[in-house]
């Protein structure tokens, strides 16, 4: 059986990552106000788990990777330069 790599685990977020509880997930059933909400990685502890912040000032704490996805980045770009 192959073991999977931390990368593997935490779908890649990171500090500064974009995200929005994936559907149907033990998270998001708990959490009706967050739901299609996006919020930011603020924190990752040691043991994978990450703190959530939404722009409505919500924090999850302690959260498993597993229940959130990536939101691609808008990215602002400049105009006229």
């Amino acid at each position: 059986m192959k073991r999977k790599n931390q990368s593997e685990l935490d779908n890649g977020l990171k500090v500064g990552a974009r995200v929005r509880l994936i559907a149907e997930g033990l998270a998001w059933k708990a959490e009706m106000t967050l739901q299609g909400q996006i919020g930011e990685v603020i924190e990752r502890r040691d043991d994978g788990r990450l703190t959530i912040r939404y722009d409505n000032g919500r924090l999850l704490m302690g959260q498993e990777p597993e229940s959130f996805e990536r939101v691609p980045d808008m990215g602002l770009k400049a105009k006229g330069k």
